[in-house]
């Protein structure tokens, strides 16, 4: 089951990515895909984004390595509303579409080979948990929690 029913964000199995981060660190970015719908003028609701299984958790000393990565890409637009974001937040909510998600991979790909093979473990593991929510949405908002 990838997807829970509306009111099920305290069934989520979050799935966390750790490198350096401390057991006792308590700021992150989850991951969160969104279950999109095809009726007309929808407009996402906070439930709507927190309805998938196993979304991904990653705390703040790790999640630093990723921020390289999405401020190669921004600004993007924001993929629900089209409005410009001028850079990722981690404070608030990143609606990233599947396009920028791919630009985002592919940059990290791109280095793979000139990093550690701990931190290109940690890479990895993200790469494919992204690519696997893909199959599953088009949307993944990205939330900080700082």
């Amino acid at each position: 089951m990838v997807w829970l029913d509306p009111n099920g964000s305290q069934k989520q199995a979050y799935i966390e990515f750790r490198l350096s981060a401390p057991e006792s660190e308590m700021i992150w970015l989850d991951f969160q895909p969104l279950k999109m719908s095809c009726k007309p003028g929808w407009n996402p609701m906070w439930e709507d984004w927190h309805c998938y299984h196993a979304p991904l958790r990653i705390y703040k000393q790790d999640y630093k390595i990723l921020l390289d990565y999405f401020g190669r890409i921004y600004p993007i637009q924001d993929a629900i509303d089209g409005t410009s974001e001028p850079i990722f937040d981690v404070c608030f909510s990143n609606w990233i579409g599947k396009s920028d998600w791919l630009r985002i991979m592919d940059e990290i790909e791109r280095d793979l080979n000139r990093v550690d093979d701990h931190k290109r473990s940690f890479l990895t593991d993200f790469l494919a948990w992204v690519q696997n929510a893909l199959a599953d949405t088009s949307v993944i908002v990205v939330e900080g929690n700082q």
